[in-house]
């Protein structure tokens, strides 16, 4: 019985571990298209890696993308911490293709400022 639990143990850390190994390919950018965001660097950060985030939302739409490039930042509503900023995020996959995204942060009130994506459907101007 006990060997069958080990073998169960092994199997599962296996599974485990195989998901952890997968690779996704992060957003890269240039200096001058982050200067393009009305975003403070955290949440950049938290747009280019967060859940929910820009680098999320293209992971999901085009997951068999090598390389991911924003290649245009488009501030339609500067953010300024006082009212919801929108932008439009432009990602290029593997040098080809490109989507944009539409991008709005939201001031909770207290200082903090949540965020919400969405694959820009042409409407927001």
């Amino acid at each position: 019985m006990r060997m069958k639990k080990q073998l169960i143990l092994i199997a599962t850390l296996a599974v485990f571990l195989s998901g952890c190994a997968t690779t996704s390919s992060s957003l890269t950018y240039t200096p001058e298209i982050r200067k393009m965001s009305y975003a403070d660097n955290r949440l950049f950060r938290g747009m280019l890696s967060g859940i929910g985030g820009v680098g999320f939302a293209d992971e999901v739409s085009f997951p068999n993308a090598k390389v991911r490039t924003i290649t245009k930042i488009e501030a339609i509503v500067p953010y300024d911490n006082r009212q919801t900023g929108v932008e439009r995020w432009t990602v290029q996959h593997d040098g080809q293709d490109t989507c944009s995204y539409i991008a709005r942060f939201i001031p909770d009130g207290r200082g903090g400022t949540t965020f919400a994506v969405q694959k820009d459907d042409g409407k927001t101007k």
